[in-house]
């Protein structure tokens, strides 16, 4: 059976966009995610990140000097783009047989393009692995519930999901829900926001306007200890 090309799916969807802006937007997203886990995690400074589905490496290329110790993974081959210091493999995170733990693990834009609701937990069960004390798994992706009608617009996306699905599916894993945040960023880099990491620090720091533009959820959520 033939599979989706997704090097060429993800050229034709961000054609026309500047891979530069790109980079400099994601910095100020990251630094902004970064700041969340610190808090979340009472102050603790995050230096240890996992990004299991890491894309081109903009979340973190954006964490570099920030993070001590970055980690990536995609199905891709290395990015061109990620920075050196980034240690990164080619396939499934699941599969990698990391024995490391992570004090925040990253998932963005991800839970959407697995095939069924069972890999969706296989997926989180591995994620509570590698979460180490007192790490925050941070989640964000596309709210079904605020971008219906563009939702199905892409190829890859395959489980319809809004925060109150992710929130039932973290239950299920073993998690507990530290904040949960249903409308956060625009829905893509086409959206309304303009792509500029000035209006993106504005934005960052202006939650009303989220409520009015957000249609990603943001979720943070803890291994439950209990």
């Amino acid at each position: 059976m033939a599979e989706l090309d997704l090097s060429q799916i993800y050229q034709y969807r961000f054609d026309g966009i500047s891979p530069a802006t790109k980079l400099k937007v994601w910095r100020e997203i990251s630094r902004f995610i970064l700041e969340d886990a610190t808090r979340l995690r009472r102050g603790a400074v995050v230096s240890s990140v996992l990004d299991p589905a890491c894309g081109d490496g903009e979340f973190l290329n954006g964490c570099v000097g920030e993070s001590s110790q970055l980690f990536g993974c995609d199905l891709r081959q290395r990015p061109a783009s990620l920075h050196s210091s980034i240690d990164f493999r080619q396939g499934y995170f699941q599969s990698q047989g990391l024995s490391q733990e992570f004090d925040l693990i990253w998932v963005s834009n991800l839970l959407e393009h697995l095939p069924s609701p069972e890999s969706l937990q296989d997926f989180l069960l591995h994620a509570k692995k590698r979460l180490g004390p007192g790490g925050v798994l941070t989640i964000m992706g596309p709210n079904i519930k605020f971008c219906g009608s563009d939702y199905w617009d892409f190829a890859d996306h395959l489980l319809p999901l809004s925060h109150l699905t992710v929130l039932e599916h973290l239950a299920s894993a073993g998690f507990v829900t530290i904040e949960c945040t249903p409308r956060f960023l625009p829905f893509s880099f086409r959206s309304r926001l303009p792509a500029h990491p000035l209006m993106t620090r504005a934005y960052l720091k202006t939650r009303p306007a989220w409520r009015l533009l957000g249609k990603q959820f943001l979720i943070r959520a803890k291994k439950n200890e209990s």
